[in-house]
């Protein structure tokens, strides 16, 4: 054991889980945030000794968010990562209000209580990671909500980078591409949102890429995978109409 504490949330799964099994191979004792409380304790008998525990809490809900606050003030947390996330597929208004807004409270709500109530307790040397998407670095017609939160998600933790180095604090935001994970069953997405494997990246990868970004401390923005770092540099250099008509004939 490395003496120090990490919490992951989204843990149960995906990039969440992945980030569970390389922490705690590297030592840390981790606190695993997710709804699905079996699928938490199977991670947890699979981790093995070490400490770890389960919280289980839906960060999409006021009572969720709060909870978790609470245990990362009153407990000293040496890492935060921020994967708890969902997606909605569909045009903006045929997707029911109350689903944006459930969405809105996970991705975004969530993110800045939980980052502040980590911030305000970190020490020289800790660090936060903000799992954003590629999808935050440009518009994305029929996912426009999920984009626009992803957005701010990159923008806060930009931000939240420069303030934050000053005291030794660091913060990243992990912008991964297409991923192997069940994010697009339950977006949902169809067949023909499938994007082809060529392009598509193990959630193995993609925490590879953030621990390997973590260990040097040097950029607030990771993009993970070649052609999310390719699209995502194209996007920044096209005009914003332009990457909007792009990205909606994709679908």
């Amino acid at each position: 054991m490395n003496g120090k504490r990490a919490m992951v949330t989204g843990a149960s799964e995906g990039i969440g889980r992945v980030f569970a099994e390389k922490l705690a191979q590297q030592g840390y004792t981790l606190t695993l945030v997710a709804r699905n409380e079996a699928r938490l304790a199977h991670l947890l008998g699979e981790l093995g000794a070490g400490g770890h525990k389960t919280l289980v809490a839906d960060l999409s809900s006021p009572a969720g968010i709060d909870a978790i606050a609470t245990e990362l003030v009153g407990t000293h947390y040496h890492l935060l990562v921020n994967n708890a996330g969902s997606g909605l597929y569909g045009k903006f208004t045929e997707i029911p209000l109350a689903k944006q807004q459930a969405m809105t409270r996970l991705n975004i709500d969530a993110i800045v209580a939980l980052s502040h109530a980590f911030l305000n307790q970190a020490e020289d040397g800790d660090a936060l990671i903000n799992v954003s998407s590629g999808l935050g670095l440009m518009p994305m017609p029929a996912a426009g909500t999920y984009s626009a939160t992803k957005a701010f998600v990159a923008a806060f933790s930009q931000s939240l980078w420069f303030e934050q180095r000053k005291r030794g604090v660091y913060v990243m935001g992990l912008c991964p591409g297409v991923t192997t994970t069940q994010f697009n069953a339950r977006a949902g997405g169809t067949a023909k949102d499938t994007p082809p494997a060529a392009i598509t990246q193990t959630a193995d990868q993609v925490v590879r890429k953030a621990l390997t970004a973590l260990a040097k401390r040097k950029k607030p923005i990771i993009i993970s995978g070649v052609a999310n770092t390719v699209l995502s540099t194209v996007g920044r250099l096209l005009p914003r109409r332009v990457v909007a008509n792009l990205m909606g004939g994709m679908r």
